[in-house]
């Protein structure tokens, strides 16, 4: 349990400063910077467009959602969901 405390609290982190990074993009660019997942998957060498088509029916669907979301987005939920689950019972 506290292994994914732990994991929990790193995809949080993550999150964070995805945003972080969002924001200070935006600071210099001037404009609103929103990287997507499948932006910031390309950038690690996987193609989350062709993830979205080569998957079956509504699960295809899913995914292209999930893959046009801010990445800090779909990891922070990810994290808050996790420390709310496995958060120690007293």
């Amino acid at each position: 349990m506290a292994a994914f405390r732990i994991l929990a609290w790193v995809l949080v982190a993550v999150a964070i400063a995805l945003l972080g990074a969002d924001g200070v993009s935006s600071l210099e660019t001037g404009e609103p910077v929103m990287r997507s997942t499948e932006f910031v998957l390309s950038l690690i060498g996987i193609d989350g467009a062709a993830l979205a088509e080569n998957s079956p029916g509504g699960v295809s669907q899913a995914i292209g959602t999930i893959m046009s979301l801010p990445l800090w987005g779909v990891i922070g939920i990810v994290g808050v969901v996790m420390t709310l689950i496995f958060r120690p019972i007293d």
